[in-house]
């Protein structure tokens, strides 16, 4: 295994125990035996480090996912197997890299699956970008609302934000797509 890849497994394996504040670099170049000059000679610090994870995580059940709603639900399931890293890394100075990360993701596959999937939606492209991006956002905000809430475990996790992405499906989702349908008609 390469060296970036042992930082990155062994932060997201000191996060399930260890808060975020507490990691430094002298510790987790001693959970993987190497010196400080190497972590130092790949990130500047633990925030880079963190948003090289970001930066390079591929989440297969979202890219295989036909449907706005499967799609989410991959991504939930991504969320709350690597739930210790997602709500360290959101409650921390790497917050905007954890909401971006989850609005990004989100965002371009919907837009994707909206323009060329199975049911585009009838709108202009531009109409699906700002369908898209609300939805996202949406999202992004909910999954962060629950990083906030310390007792929550990815369990319930999961399950409270599987009920939100079914009636986000079913109530919300119609609602925004009429919005930009009638946005394009202005």
């Amino acid at each position: 295994m390469i060296t970036e890849a042992k930082f990155k497994y062994a932060l997201k394996d000191m996060l399930r125990t260890t808060p975020l504040e507490e990691i430094n670099v002298t510790a987790l170049c001693a959970k993987i035996g190497c010196h400080r000059q190497t972590f130092y000679y790949h990130y500047q610090d633990i925030y880079d480090l963190i948003a090289a994870i970001l930066l390079n995580e591929d989440i297969p059940a979202l890219e295989g996912a036909k449907d706005a709603k499967t799609a989410m639900h991959g991504f939930l399931i991504y969320i709350r197997d690597n739930f210790s890293f997602f709500r360290a890394t959101y409650n921390s100075a790497a917050r905007d890299l954890t909401d971006d990360f989850i609005f990004g993701k989100l965002n371009a596959k919907l837009f994707t699956l909206w323009t060329d999937g199975e049911k585009p939606l009838e709108v202009k492209k531009e109409g699906v970008r700002s369908a898209a991006r609300r939805v996202a956002h949406i999202v992004a905000d909910e999954f962060g609302f629950c990083f906030k809430d310390q007792k929550l475990t990815p369990e319930r996790f999961a399950t409270k934000m599987g009920k939100f992405i079914n009636n986000l499906t079913v109530i919300v989702l119609p609602s925004i797509v009429a919005l930009s349908k009638k946005e394009e008609t202005k």
